[in-house]
C-alpha cells in the first residue's frame, strides 16, 4: 500500500521538479515570483488529490 504525501512534501517535490524543469530547458520562471508559488501549491495539490503533479 502507497503512503499517502502530505501537502508539504508534495510541495517540496514541486519545487524541486520545477526548479529542475527550468535549469534543463531553454525556460524561465514567471517573473512575478507569487505566481509560481500558486502554480508551485497547485501541483502539489494535484499531486495530493489524484497522485499526479497536474498542471493546475
Amino acid at each position: 500500500m502507497q503512503r499517502k504525501l502530505t501537502f508539504e512534501q508534495a510541495l517540496k517535490g514541486a519545487k524541486a521538479f520545477s526548479e529542475k524543469y527550468v535549469e534543463r530547458g531553454p525556460y524561465e520562471f514567471f517573473p512575478e515570483p507569487e505566481v509560481v508559488e500558486v502554480v508551485q501549491q497547485g501541483l502539489a495539490e494535484n499531486q495530493v488529490n489524484h497522485g499526479y503533479r497536474y498542471c493546475p
